[in-house]
């Protein structure tokens, strides 16, 4: 018999995430009667809500905005990618056996999610991307992009360029990344990625500058990481200057499908994959 454990995300805003109803899919999927919650924890509360959900016996946690890269000092054990990035989404709770000691371990399934729902879009490899924004999720996609395409370069645009954190620790970062500012920003390439907030519920409404997109290249890919999709936003926008647009429910799909393969120690059937997806498309 499997008894039933509680999982769930934690961040500040939560009222707005797919996440709960996308797992509750998976596990009707695969038959077993877990649950998975959201929770509103700040950025000042981490610590005691990270630290109780493991003595509780979660079976694991994800975490959102602004929590991502809070919880790096908060983990016993952190996987070379969360170390690499500097930044955690999926905390995985491991009991020893013999001493009934709960270790934290912190991973980061964005990464690879990104990857993921990149796959889903027409393109070949770009020469030149530009992300936008500085938080926890920049940092996995940065080191998304820098270790798929080799012969990329990538222009970072954060308020305060010279403060953008983790570019020594990413392979190749120096040499292919150039740190901008808004009011620098000449926006160029194959492919944009927005990471920041402006759109998300509870979030800013707009970018510092005005968001030119006549510098990428024809058929460019734009993704913004924000669900759902804000009307009028910047993938309207891009969407009616031809452009192929992606909002973030793909990225949330593939990151979600990697933490619960790392919480379950299973690789996670198409039907499963597809009743998530189909779950956060109806939602």
């Amino acid at each position: 018999m499997i008894l039933p454990r509680c999982f769930g995300v934690f961040g500040d805003p939560i009222a707005h995430s797919r996440s709960p109803i996308m797992h509750q899919a998976a596990f009707a999927a695969l038959r077993l009667p877990h649950r998975y919650l959201p929770f509103h924890v700040t950025t000042g509360r981490l610590g005691p809500a990270v630290r109780g959900s493991a003595a509780l016996g979660f079976g694991g946690v994800n975490l959102t905005t602004p929590l991502k890269q809070a919880a790096v000092d908060l983990c016993d054990v952190l996987s070379d990618t969360a170390t690499r990035i500097g930044a955690v989404n999926t905390l995985r709770f491991v009991r020893d056996e013999d001493t009934g000691n709960v270790a934290i371990h912190g991973h980061n399934t964005d990464a690879r999610g990104f990857l993921d729902a990149l796959d889903e879009l027409p393109g070949s490899a770009p020469s030149h991307a530009t992300v936008l924004g500085a938080g926890g999720a920049s940092l996995a996609v940065v080191d998304a992009l820098l270790g798929a395409f080799p012969e990329l370069q990538l222009t970072w645009v954060s308020r305060r360029p010279g403060r953008i954190p983790c570019i020594e620790s990413i392979p190749g970062a120096a040499d292919r990344v150039r740190p901008c500012s808004w009011t620098a920003l000449d926006l160029r390439g194959e492919l944009l990625v927005n990471t920041t907030l402006v759109g998300l519920a509870g979030g800013v409404e707009a970018f510092p500058v005005e968001i030119d997109l006549r510098g990428l290249e024809p058929g460019a890919r734009v993704i913004d990481i924000v669900y759902p999709r804000p009307r009028a936003g910047l993938l309207d926008r891009a969407a009616e200057a031809g452009l192929t647009v992606q909002d973030g429910l793909p990225m949330l799909l593939w990151q979600g499908v990697r933490s619960l393969e790392l919480w379950l120690d299973t690789v996670l059937a198409d039907h499963v994959i597809e009743a998530m997806r189909t779950a956060l498309y109806s939602f």
